[in-house]
């Protein structure tokens, strides 16, 4: 059986400070089933504790989140498969080059969720399909709100 932790390990904060796919699972606030999003925007901070993710401000795990706010966050990576799990609280939208939400997950339970004998030995990778100049200005502009 796998062990549970109550915070991020290091390896993990390490991991997430950006650019990486995560899997957000979130309530459906209409149906009240579970509804799965993709979030890359996200950073571990430094007290185990805490995950901040941007979302576009109409997004409907924002919703979901305000709803109900008991989240999953599923993370490739490390060397296995975790799935953090949080209490999330959601911001005010916030106007800059684009209209943000941040949601900052205060982490509840860490497990590793690898199947028996299971190791990573690549992550997922990805690349942006839209304007460069504009990916890195976005980047930028997230990033502060997030590490702050």
């Amino acid at each position: 059986m796998a062990r549970v932790e109550t915070k991020l390990n290091q390896q993990i904060i390490d991991l997430l400070q950006g650019e990486k796919i995560v899997s957000l699972i979130t309530t459906d606030k209409k149906t009240n089933k579970p509804n799965l999003s993709i979030v890359s925007w996200l950073v571990a901070h430094q007290d185990g504790k805490t995950i901040k993710f941007a979302l576009g401000h109409k997004a409907e795990s924002a919703f979901n989140i305000e709803d109900n706010p008991e989240l999953i966050l599923g993370v490739i990576g490390a060397g296995s498969c975790f799935s953090i799990n949080g209490t999330g609280t959601v911001s005010e939208v916030i106007d800059k080059t684009m209209k943000y939400r941040i949601v900052t997950v205060e982490v509840t339970s860490v497990e590793d969720v690898i199947f028996y004998g299971g190791q990573v030995t690549q992550e997922p990778d990805y690349v942006k399909t839209y304007d460069a100049e504009l990916a890195r200005k976005l980047d930028e502009e997230v990033y502060e709100m997030l590490k702050n």
